[in-house]
C-alpha cells in the first residue's frame, strides 16, 4: 500500500486561521507603533521650532514680530513630518504656543490628537510628552 505524501486541505485550513489570528493580533499593535513614531517625530520637529524661536528672541526679534512666512519658511526647514502634521505658531510679545494638528487619518490619536510647545517649554496634552 503506497501512502501519498503532501499537505491536507484540513492542515492548509489550520495553518491560514493561524496566520490570521496572528495578523489580527500583530497590526493593531504595529499601527500604535507607527503613530506613537510620528508623534515622536512631531514633537522633534514642535522642539525644533521652538528653538529657533528662542534663537532669534535671543537675537532681539521679539516673539510677536517674527511673520508666518518666516515660521514657515525659516522655521521648519528640517521638519520631518509636514505631510502628516500641520505646524501653527501663535505668538504675542512675552510667548507662543507652536502647535501641530495631524493630516491623516491614521494619525487621528484620541488621546494625543493635538500636540502644542509654549514658550516655557510645556507641552499639551501633557500625558503625551
Amino acid at each position: 500500500m503506497s501512502r501519498q505524501k503532501g499537505v491536507t486541505l484540513i492542515e492548509l485550513l489550520i495553518a491560514v486561521v493561524v496566520i490570521g489570528v496572528l495578523a489580527a493580533i500583530a497590526y493593531p499593535s504595529y499601527q500604535s507603533h507607527v503613530i506613537k513614531a510620528h508623534r515622536t517625530q512631531a514633537m522633534g520637529d514642535l522642539t525644533m521650532i521652538q528653538l529657533a524661536l528662542e534663537e532669534q528672541r535671543t537675537a532681539g526679534v521679539s516673539y510677536a514680530n517674527y511673520t508666518h512666512t518666516e515660521i514657515q519658511n525659516k522655521l521648519c526647514i528640517a521638519c520631518v513630518d509636514k505631510e502628516r502634521y500641520e505646524y501653527a505658531v501663535s505668538k504675542s510679545s512675552s510667548g507662543y504656543t507652536i502647535t501641530a494638528v495631524p493630516q491623516k487619518p491614521l494619525q487621528n490619536d484620541p488621546e494625543c490628537n493635538t500636540l502644542s510647545l509654549d514658550q516655557t517649554g510645556q507641552g499639551q496634552p501633557s500625558s503625551c510628552w
